[in-house]
């Protein structure tokens, strides 16, 4: 049974400071609304309470006496009767829920309440303790002890949906929002909460009624047209009802926000190097109602005025311009910060800046045709990072990106200023924020970048820079449209990359890592066309995936050259000029490309667009009886589920290649076109010339040159060893990444065994002169081995590239980017080989040693902390460094890198004892930030099978409560994060068939008893269990061959 607890409470003595009261906060007696919440009984018992993202009653601790206070209830109104609460309270009676129409009391026995409301001055101590895992400091520890097992959750109605959002809109026109931030106490660790005063001017029908989304710490008041609303009738969980609107209206929120430690809203982290503090906000898709009270969907645009009040010492900033700074009349060390008003834009791109941040400045003027006018140009990072922060570099791919895109899509910048802040924590590589745009501070380089670390950086700078026209001056009206900004963004960021920053084989990343991430998605049982079937704000959280990137980005590409450059881009001109600072659709973008191309575009859409899965491409020849070519079939697997009379275009080259003198030497190359009919195959008419040249050639290599999206089946009949054996040889830079791409699909596929690959990686190690193709090399030879091997071989495999790097790494030129990519390698392989401890130990040195000089085996490169924490948790991984060790390398020069990488090495330390403290560490610390959360749990994945094998079952039946009790970030981390791992035939799985493995066989359980749970989580689970099916049948077919 479920029932609803609506929990309020009343403070006689109000006492605010006087940044709160500056902020309009009353001191008059007032009530304030807390919740509500769900008092769920459940034969589970689930001893959690850190349940986000509301305040929650947490702390019922044991206690020894028996005094009791109870809820009673007025109309929909529940509320403590006894006020203050004993300290000792032992019996919560909750009366029935309003729905209830049998009036059943439940009673529950509690066995006290410990804790108090941190926040919260006001209240008296010990109330309840509530925790969420936005908070920085240890919660006190305090579990549900009652003789029904009790589970107080949040209420979740934030899950907005399409049509919800769609009601809303035709009701509503947004006018503006003033918002004022108070972050004076921000430096305080035990405050998990801030002021905030919004205040929201709309048009709507008259008589109409609607809600606002607020996912709030507490709300004090909310004022309608001058009129107070009950806030016991208007508040709904994250929603805040709005009744009888008037044609012009004007709402004001008092209300505390929380801090976030899950990249979720107001992100605040404190550095340990030096105890400063950053705060940044992350919103995408629907995260800004963590921070102020909005009407969080894309197509409600508005103004934004942002005031800030914090430490005059610290670096404020937001989407505007600062306008002035206000001194706070009693206290010369605060002051507040006005900006100026903003474009129309939609809530998730807002952002809010706040810390003791190092800043660089610059200022772009414009050398492109189309001219903005000077813009100022600013890079934010940790004062500790200075000593890495490349800025020059930053700012010169900006300048050159600015020049770039104006003058390609005729449309100058349109936006005061362009400010780029690296920061911590961060969940995503980079947020396209207008005039504030925010990056994972991975992109500064701790260790050394390679070319292909700063092409990435590059690529993402384009990126998001691209987005300033593609998705903020005109944007989706709803996520189902994600596409039309991510896929454009994707594909401009490469071309940004190339043409503006010189970077010559962007494509072939693109084509050898992008690519990949999208035909992996694509192949799941939960793919999707790229124009999506949103249905709510859960399912737009995982649709930032690889087939809305990687593979929209590829359809794009191959748009392109099946319209012509000029067209698409003519295309995208007209689209931005039309439709600034609206909100569009698919039939919008296409209503363009159809009159600029002189195209019915429809056909092509609803085959690539609107269609989901993975075409597999092939070649056929026929040979007479003397060996001379008379056919080449052209072959297509279509993806199942595609509708019927549906086929997928596709215009490729076919480039051929003759063995000579033991190199791969091109033959030629022909345009073939794969009709749009649905069909398996297709028979290529050719000359006689191109018959001898075909039916000659060792090597056939189809899509050459990467025009369109497809898996590529390279066979024995298409010269897959001649491939092997002279892929190194190839000229091409894109030829080589084309050839491996297909090589590893084949590994994936369980058609190409793992030891071939490997054996084709130890050969061509040394050889590879791109950085990028070489950094993906090593990955993949990595990951093959620990996926898709069978057991038993991969303690050689691994050894047999241990050496391979090794040698590798003493032939690499000092400085080198193959140095790096390889000394990097060396110590990730060094965990699982049987080799490497004594090259992990001197490397290590950097993390708890003032080091000087260059690492023993890498002449060039320095000892630092980040390779030396990589260094100690490879040797944690073979059990090779003490308990002892860790902490005094944690000790030794405390930082982000050695939090982290301490909580991984602990966590893969092959111990029980180990394994058991993090994922306790994981399932149940709610004070975890997102990336301590990971890397305890990307520890404990590591070891072997038999040390995880007593969590399988637990896991699966903490999900519910994980998905109820976390935000949609922190649960997706844990979920992903602890999913149960075993190797075929082996331990528990000997003798199974893959099916009937605990990680296959229990998800297939769990699904099958929870056809009702959310969405977003049976996704997460069916594709968990899909990859694994697929590594254990690849592990299976590697153990026969």
């Amino acid at each position: 049974m479920q029932f609803s607890l609506r929990v309020m409470y009343w403070s006689e003595a109000h006492k605010v400071s006087r940044y709160e009261n500056n902020m309009g906060y009353k001191k008059e007696p007032q009530c304030n609304y807390w919740g509500p919440f769900y008092l769920n009984y459940s034969r589970s018992w689930c001893a959690r309470g850190d349940l986000n993202p509301h305040p929650l009653i947490r702390g019922l601790a044991p206690q020894a006496s028996a005094s009791a206070y109870s809820a009673t209830r007025a109309s929909d109104l529940w509320a403590f009767t006894e006020w203050p609460p004993t300290a000792t309270c032992n019996t919560l009676r909750a009366l029935p829920h309003p729905r209830k129409s049998n009036r059943r009391v439940i009673h529950h026995c509690l066995r006290g309440v410990a804790g108090r409301f941190h926040d919260r001055p006001e209240f008296p101590a010990p109330f309840m303790t509530y925790s969420n895992p936005h908070r920085t400091t240890p919660s006190r520890h305090a579990h549900f002890l009652t003789a029904q097992k009790l589970r107080i959750e949040t209420m979740k109605n934030e899950n907005l949906t399409r049509e919800e959002a769609a009601h809303r809109s035709e009701l509503l026109t947004v006018e503006s929002y003033h918002v004022h931030l108070d972050l004076t106490h921000a430096k305080d660790e035990t405050r998990e909460s801030y002021p905030t005063v919004t205040t929201v001017r709309f048009d709507a029908k008259a008589g109409a009624e609607t809600f606002i989304d607020y996912i709030h710490h507490s709300i004090d008041s909310v004022r309608l047209n001058g009129t107070h609303l009950n806030l016991a009738e208007v508040i709904d969980g994250s929603r805040i009802k709005l009744p009888n609107l008037a044609e012009h209206n004007e709402l004001t929120i008092h209300g505390r926000s929380y801090y976030s430690r899950s990249g979720e809203g107001l992100h605040r982290y404190i550095d340990p190097s030096d105890q400063r503090v950053y705060l940044y906000t992350q919103y995408e898709p629907a995260d800004c109602r963590r921070v102020f009270p909005n009407f969080e969907q894309p197509d409600l645009k508005a103004v934004f005025n942002f005031r800030v009040t914090a430490p005059k010492e610290w670096v404020v900033s937001s989407n505007g311009v600062l306008e002035t700074e206000v001194p706070d009349p009693t206290d010369s060390g605060i002051t507040k910060r006005v900006f100026a008003p903003t474009e129309r834009i939609s809530t998730y791109i807002t952002a809010i800046l706040a810390g003791e941040y190092f800043t660089a400045t610059d200022t772009y003027r414009p050398k492109s045709t189309v001219n903005s006018g000077d813009v100022p140009l600013v890079a934010y990072c940790r004062y500790s990072l200075k000593p890495h922060f490349d800025y020059d570099n930053i700012f010169r791919v900006t300048k050159n990106g600015l020049d770039f895109f104006q003058d390609l899509f005729d449309y100058p910048y349109p936006y005061p200023k362009y400010e780029q802040a690296f920061v911590p924590e961060y969940n995503i590589g980079a947020m396209e924020n207008p005039g504030m745009v925010t990056f994972t501070e991975d992109y500064i380089f701790v260790s050394g970048a390679t070319e292909d670390d700063l092409e990435g950086r590059t690529n993402t700078i384009c990126h998001e820079m691209a987005h300033m026209w593609f998705g903020d001056l005109v944007t989706m009206k709803w996520w189902d449209d994600l596409w039309l900004k991510e896929s454009f963004a994707d594909f401009m960021g490469t071309l940004g990359a190339i043409e503006a920053n010189g970077f010559k084989d962007a494509w072939v990343t693109f084509a050898n890592q992008r690519k990949a991430w999208a035909y992996q998605q694509d192949q799941l049982p939960t793919t999707h066309p790229i124009v999506a079937d949103i249905a709510h704000l859960e399912a737009a959280s995982q649709n930032f995936d690889g087939i809305t990137y990687a593979k929209g980005a590829s359809t794009l590409k191959q748009l392109v050259a099946y319209v012509g450059f000029d067209t698409f881009i003519e295309a995208a001109r007209v689209y931005f000029k039309r439709h600034e600072w609206a909100n569009t659709t698919l039939n919008d973008f296409l209503s363009v490309l159809n009159e600029v191309s002189g195209r019915d575009m429809q056909a092509w859409s609803r085959a690539w667009l609107q269609t989901s899965g993975l075409s597999t491409l092939g070649t056929r020849r026929i040979y007479s009886t003397d060996g001379q070519l008379t056919d080449l079939y052209l072959t297509q697997q279509l993806p199942e589920g595609i509708p019927a009379g549906v086929g997928r275009p596709h215009v490729v080259k076919l480039e051929t290649f003759r063995q000579h003198e033991n190199r791969l030497v091109s033959t030629g190359v022909l345009s073939l076109e794969y009709p749009s009919e649905p069909i398996t195959e297709h028979r290529v008419e050719l000359t006689d010339e191109h018959k001898k040249q075909v039916g000659e050639a060792d090597l056939l290599m189809l899509n050459a040159q990467d025009h369109t999206y497809a898996k590529v089946a390279l066979t024995n009949d298409d010269g897959l060893q001649a491939a092997i054996a002279g892929v190194s040889t190839l000229e091409s830079t894109l030829s080589r990444g084309l050839i491996w791409g297909a090589l590893w699909e084949n590994v994936r596929d369980a058609r190409l065994p793992v030891s071939t690959f490997v054996d084709a990686v130890v050969r061509n190690v040394s050889l590879e002169p791109s950085a990028s193709l070489l950094g993906s090399m090593v990955s993949h030879a990595q990951t093959a081995v620990a996926n898709y091997a069978s057991q038993t071989e991969r303690e050689n495999l691994y050894n047999a590239l241990h050496d391979a790097f090794s040698t590798a790494l003493a032939a690499a030129s000092p400085g080198s980017d193959a140095q790096l990519i390889l000394l990097r390698a060396l110590i990730t392989v060094s965990g699982v080989a049987t080799q490497g401890e004594e090259t992990c130990r001197d490397i290590a040195r950097g993390a708890f040693e003032d080091t000087t000089g260059d690492i023993a085996v890498a002449t060039g490169i320095p000892y630092d902390q980040n390779l030396g924490w990589a260094a100690l948790g490879a040797l944690a991984e073979r059990n090779l460094v003490s308990v002892a060790e860790l902490e005094q390398a944690a000790g030794y020069n405390p930082s982000s890198i050695s939090a982290n990488g301490y909580a991984y090495a602990l966590a893969a330390l092959p111990q029980a004892e180990h394994k058991a403290e993090a994922y306790r560490t994981v399932m149940e610390d709610s004070t975890l930030s997102n990336d301590a959360l990971s890397s305890t749990a990307n520890g404990f994945r590591l070891g072997p099978d038999e040390l995880r094998e007593p969590y399988f079952e637990s896991y699966f039946a903490a999900l519910n409560d994980i998905w109820e009790s976390r935000s949609i970030g922190m649960a997706t981390r844990i979920v992903r994060g602890l999913y149960p791992r075993i190797s075929y035939g082996h331990g528990s799985a000997a003798g199974l068939d893959v099916d009937n493995t605990a990680p296959v066989a229990l998800a297939e359980r769990w699904l099958q008893e929870h056809p009702e749970a959310p969405s977003a989580l049976r996704r997460l689970i069916l594709e968990a269990q899909d990859l694994t099916r697929r590594n254990l049948n690849a592990q299976k077919f590697n153990a026969t061959h």
